[in-house]
């Protein structure tokens, strides 16, 4: 009898950047969905054991080492699994595809659906990880709210990963609702279903850039055999492994392994996505899958001199030089300019004899990068800096940026590694790290020195760093220069490298001090880049560790018109108006006229305003890998309320020491920034209807408008951005609005709900707000401010109780001509 095979170890995953690891090791997911099935003879999620095992041990033979399951795992499943060396990543269901939201009890129940879950799997060694949920309805999400389903995503993951903290959690969304990007998420995860290589490869970057500093994964991809033929189906896998490989995509799932698809409480036979029919016959698909497919790589590799310039820097350049010695790429140099320090730099430096060392006197570190140029013999000039660990494939990616001589610059994300204390973990949440700044998904306005290159002819053609910028602000000016001598600068998402924030409160306030006095010169060269205020004026958008904006109010989410947009783009923009003037110096001086003028009111307003504002940069910085206490949250909160002052302060006395002022706005295109909406709506309540025969929504909208245009009462379809699905008289300050969803209950039973809304003016609530002010002071207009907003209120009551009663009798005539009938509020 032969020996049992010794069982395939399954060292631990965890992210990494951009990437994932498996132990030490960079990981690539090369996954294949399977599932869901009819049940089986004992009435589990899977075919009967024999054809399970044939099935994955399948898988593992064409090439896989993940299997995404929308079912939790049997014991068969895992044992087999675990045997065959494949990984799980396990999606745990629950009702997503209704309005899970409305009560505590339910959402309570999808917790301990979680829980239970994880915990049951939780040390399981081919459990690669969990998808808390997968694709919630884009309707739905626009009927519940995207921050409260957003919030609800966390919730489950927090309540998860605190009972297993080494697994990792994310949640499956897909293009039609993009803009669900869990913050708790160890990596994001897409549905994506693209059929032309060009269109996924554009779409690819746009993802990478939500996913900010973690991975990306394509957690479903594929093609329908019925529609499309197997000869399309596998040229698709060819060009999206590409495609996958040239973006740095973490990991893909391949949609699907089988076309046996069970949903819904019926077999699904109009599509077929499957490497293998219903009954296991493979398709040629499958004769290729074993071939690695690689991405477009120059024939040739570029000759590139990797430039590091330290002052001082012996806290952290080994761990840089270090990791200069793992690059995998062939044809490089390595230059370390010692800035003059005093520090023993040249003993650290014979430790690496390939790297050639040169020392200059202290001069600062743009002649420092200049004199890297000069000695530099590649055709490219890679910047990175002595608290910097390069990412092993850093310049196999880099070097992609480079493919059209019209990129004379590429860059890509520097990102935090693990503290080193505690403190360093708070300062890396702090805001003020450097960021790239896009003007696409893939042009950059600017990029970080600590991840620059830059051919040399281009660095030569407009005469190399400016020997002003000693400490700071150089990469700034170099960009905006080659920029401005028609150089295009290419953002390449996988060329990330680990940059170590400061590790002291102290250092990094004078950090801060020094990219002040940076901003003055800058302003005194680029006059024209900043504002009245002496900020400068991006015309990209600043992207950082949290690419989605935290804010999915109204108007900042194109939803498409009723909700119903295939892709469902988010646009970001940081806190506007007022609020942006109470942050930085302006505070501090609004502060202290108040306090000279004797009026505590205005002074803690005043004060108010400032930390409201701080508290709003610190919701949008990285959260910190840990639980903070209650002292280090205190800490966070202070730096993000001192940052923009000690900039600003220092940026100010910069301005008065070599007379630079901001100039006229130069003349370019700005990134599109939010549809802000002016009017706020407020529910007057719901009906929900029901449908055995398959009437959904549209049908109800198109009585209930067709009802409301014949009373001719004008009306305001939503035009993409809205909250609303129909707006009735909305040129007036209070106006009645509709909003509609439908939820699946299986086969042709629909359940549509109406929420019926009063849509009030920003005008009229700014109004009331200041009618209310004069009510509460002591002045003689006091009795006749009271009696105008008594007045106005009763009135304002009063439209809403008449605008729900007649809101209410427009949606049931409209639902009874639909043929739909009034349902119980559930």
């Amino acid at each position: 009898m032969s020996a049992t095979p010794p069982t395939p170890p399954f060292p631990r995953l965890k992210t990494a950047g951009k990437w994932l690891r498996a132990g030490a090791e960079k990981w690539q997911m090369r996954g294949v969905s399977y599932g869901p099935f009819k049940p089986n003879s004992l009435g589990e999620p899977f075919p009967e054991d024999s054809a399970l095992v044939a099935d994955l041990r399948h898988i593992g033979a064409l090439g896989f080492n993940t299997v995404r399951l929308y079912e939790l795992p049997t014991p068969q499943v895992i044992h087999a699994a675990t045997k065959l060396g494949l990984r799980l990543w396990v999606g745990i269901p629950w009702t997503d595809h209704v309005d899970f939201l409305r009560s505590r009890a339910q959402q309570e129940q999808i917790r301990q659906t979680v829980m239970q879950a994880v915990l049951r799997l939780k040390d399981e060694p081919c459990v690669a990880g969990f998808l808390v949920g997968n694709e919630i309805e884009k309707t739905l999400v626009r009927w519940m709210g995207p921050t409260r389903v957003r919030d609800f995503l966390d919730g489950l993951m927090e309540s998860a990963r605190a009972v297993a903290p080494h697994q990792l959690f994310s949640y499956a969304t897909y293009p039609s609702t993009e803009y669900l990007i869990p913050n708790q998420a160890d990596f994001l995860a897409v549905n994506l279903y693209l059929e032309q290589p060009e269109t996924l490869a554009a779409y690819l970057q746009r993802l990478q850039n939500l996913a900010g500093d973690k991975p990306l994964v394509i957690s479903e991809f594929g093609l329908d055999v019925a529609a499309h033929g197997e000869a399309a189906q596998a040229q698709t896998w060819a060009w999206f492994q590409a495609a996958c490989q040239q973006a740095a995509v973490a990991g893909t799932v391949w949609f699907s392994y089988t076309d046996e698809w069970f949903r819904g409480g019926e077999a699904i036979t109009q599509w077929r996505f499957g490497l293998v029919d219903s009954v296991r016959q493979e398709r040629a698909i499958c004769g290729s899958l074993k071939e690695t497919a690689t991405a477009h790589r120059p024939h040739t590799q570029p000759r590139i001199s990797v430039i590091v310039c330290t002052y001082n820097g012996t806290a952290t350049l080994r761990s840089c030089l270090e990791s200069l010695s793992r690059l995998r790429y062939s044809n490089f140099e390595a230059l370390l300019i010692d800035d003059g320090s005093t520090q023993d730099i040249a003993t650290l430096a014979k430790d690496f004899p390939h790297i050639r060392y040169v020392r200059q006197e202290h001069a600062g570190l743009s002649v420092a990068r200049n004199l890297g140029a000069a000695l530099a013999t590649g055709e490219i000039l890679a910047y990175t800096d002595d608290d910097c660990i390069v990412d092993e494939d850093w310049l196999s990616n880099l070097v992609l940026g480079f493919d059209d001589p019209q990129w004379v610059a590429a860059g890509g994300p520097n990102i935090p590694p693990s503290p080193r204390n505690r403190t360093e973990a708070v300062v890396a949440a702090a805001p003020g790290a450097p960021a790239h700044v896009l003007l696409t998904d893939v042009e950059a306005e600017h990029l970080p020195g600590c991840n620059l290159a830059i051919r040399k002819t281009a660095l030569e053609s407009i005469g190399g760093f400016r020997p002003q910028y000693r400490v700071a602000g150089d990469d700034v000016d170099v960009c905006w220069r080659l920029r401005e001598a028609g150089g295009k600068l290419h953002f390449i998402s996988g060329a990330m490298v680990w940059h170590h924030r400061r590790y002291t409160v102290g250092a990094y306030l004078r950090q801060q001090r020094g990219y002040g006095r940076a901003e003055a010169l800058l302003m005194k060269d680029h006059p024209q880049r900043f504002g009245p205020l002496g900020g400068a004026r991006w015309f990209g958008g600043i992207y950082g560790d949290r690419a989605a904006s935290l804010h999915l109010e109204e108007g900042s989410i194109f939803h498409g018109p009723m909700g119903e947009g295939l892709f469902q783009g988010i646009y970001r923009q940081g806190p506007r108006g007022w609020l942006d003037w109470m942050s930085g110096v302006t505070w501090v001086v609004l502060l202290l006229v108040a306090l000279a003028h004797r009026s505590p009111l205005s002074a803690a307003l005043i004060l108010s305003f400032s930390l409201l504002l701080a508290a709003c940069r610190l919701r949008n910085q990285t959260r910190a890998p840990f639980s903070l206490s209650l002292l280090e949250s205190c800490l966070l909160l202070g730096l993000c309320w001192l940052q923009p002052v000690i900039r600003e302060w220092e940026r100010g006395l910069g301005m008065l020491r070599l007379g630079a002022r901001p100039g006229r706005k130069k003349n370019e295109t700005a990134a599109q920034g939010l549809k802000r909406p002016r009017k706020i709506s407020f529910s007057l309540g719901e009906l929900a209807f029901w449908s055995e025969s398959g009437v959904d929504r549209a049908r109800l909208l198109d009585r209930l408008q067709a009802n409301l245009t014949r009373q001719k009462i004008s009306l305001r379809p939503d035009d993409g951005w809205r909250l609303f699905d129909l707006e009735a008289a909305s040129q007036f300050d209070v106006s009645p609005a509709f909003l509609t969803v439908t939820e699946y209950h299986g086969k042709q039973r629909l359940l549509t709900r109406v929420r019926l809304m009063l849509r009030v003016s920003l005008r009229s609530l700014v109004i009331q707000a200041l009618i209310l002010a004069v009510v509460s002071l002591p002045t003689p207009l006091r009795v006749m401010a009271f009696d105008f907003y008594t007045i106005s209120f009763i009135a304002v009551v009063t439209i809403a109780f008449a605008a729900y009663q007649k809101l209410k009798r427009d949606v049931l005539k409209a639902a009874q001509e639909a043929g739909l009938t009034l349902a119980p509020q559930a």
